[in-house]
């Protein structure tokens, strides 16, 4: 006999799910801090393979501080955008850095992963978490969505 799955069910489970995927983002990104800070010559080798100086190291290091604060701390929704905005882009930038250079599939994939890791975070995340009135575009108006549309084919006067 199938049951249904009430709303608390589902909601438990994909604040589960949420935890479950978020885990080894924050974890990769607690880890990453203490690497790139101490700059141990695993980081700082990789960096020169892919060209960048060994201070990348420590811009990259302060970067994810910012971002796992910004992920813990409650009550910070839009900086918890620009957090999860700023993991993407790191790990995308990863992956691309390590295809520019031919380096093997595995060091293609591990970011990528952790990319798509943490946009599933961000998808997940409870209401709580979520910027309850998101950015407009530039070019729509709050007041009248009306503005500067006329008919086609109107004079303009």
């Amino acid at each position: 006999m199938n049951t249904p799955i009430s709303a608390i069910t589902r909601r438990r489970l994909r604040v589960g799910l949420y935890w479950v995927v978020s885990a080894p983002v924050l974890l990769e990104t607690a880890v990453g801090i203490q690497w790139d800070l101490a700059r141990i010559p695993y980081v700082v080798d990789i960096l020169g393979r892919l060209g960048f100086p060994a201070y990348f190291a420590t811009i990259l290091g302060i970067s994810k501080i910012l971002a796992l604060v910004a992920l813990l701390v409650p009550r910070t929704p839009r900086l918890k955008e620009w957090a999860y905005a700023g993991l993407t882009f790191v790990y995308l930038g990863a992956a691309a850095c390590h295809v520019a250079v031919d380096d093997d599939l595995g060091a293609v994939i591990t970011p990528l992963v952790l990319a798509a890791l943490t946009l599933a975070s961000w998808a997940l995340r409870p209401p709580s978490r979520r910027d309850p009135s998101p950015l407009r575009a530039p070019w729509s108006s709050r007041r009248n969505p009306d503005v500067g549309a006329r008919p086609v084919g109107a004079a303009v006067t």
